[in-house]
């Protein structure tokens, strides 16, 4: 469950659509209870709705900002990326 105070721009939620989650592209309030929410599909269709707060329990925020982060162990990387190289050396 999320506020609608936790919609923001480039942040994935699910709820909206029931077979998938969308990336929220704009947010515009209507006083402090409703909300348009522009967002776009996987598919790449933008499409909005608009949300109350009786909406709010059907709604969660997956990932805020970008789904992928560079937070990996860099030490393991460079090591698995040393035996592929040395696996692939008879290519």
């Amino acid at each position: 469950m999320a506020q609608l105070e936790d919609l923001k721009p480039n942040a994935s939620v699910r709820g909206i659509l029931p077979d998938g989650l969308v990336t929220v592209v704009s947010v515009h309030w209507h006083g402090s209870a409703a909300l348009e929410l522009t967002y776009k599909t996987p598919e790449g269709k933008v499409a909005n709705e608009l949300l109350y707060r009786h909406d709010e329990p059907r709604i969660g925020v997956v990932e805020l900002g970008r789904p992928w982060s560079f937070d990996g162990d860099g030490t393991l990387f460079r090591l698995v990326s040393e035996a592929q190289r040395i696996r692939l050396a008879h290519l």
